[in-house]
């Protein structure tokens, strides 16, 4: 979330949006992952981790396992954005812009945890 409480999103080639995120490497702290996701995602460095605030967890529509998804607020050193990892473009959105957004299918049942998203303060 930024300072307006809008959440920073991705679009990929498909033009289909996406949550920051990514696989956790075994043998990484939290705060690891995530600011190496953030930094290959987006090309933005972290500069403070909340605690995670929101958990769930859906199968993936197309593998054979489940994801676990953990909301974090974190706080970047900068917002100029170099999307890569697949993505083209990084922006924020309102909650009632998230509602609307086209997520990738992998994203499952995250708009139902609209109000838990929100809710997170660093």
């Amino acid at each position: 979330m930024n300072d307006k409480q809008q959440l920073l999103v991705g679009v990929n080639k498909k033009g289909a949006y996406e949550l920051p995120g990514g696989g956790w490497e075994h043998g990484e702290t939290l705060e690891e992952c995530l600011a190496r996701e953030l930094q290959e995602e987006f090309g933005v460095r972290v500069m403070r981790i909340g605690q995670p605030i929101c958990f769930w967890a859906h199968p993936h529509r197309d593998w054979q396992y489940w994801l676990l998804r953990i909301g974090v607020p974190v706080r970047l050193k900068d917002d100029t954005f170099t999307p890569g990892d697949g993505l083209v473009k990084a922006q924020f959105v309102s909650q009632d812009e998230f509602i609307r957004l086209n997520l990738e299918t992998y994203e499952g049942n995250v708009k139902d945890q609209i109000d838990k998203i929100w809710s997170m303060k660093e």
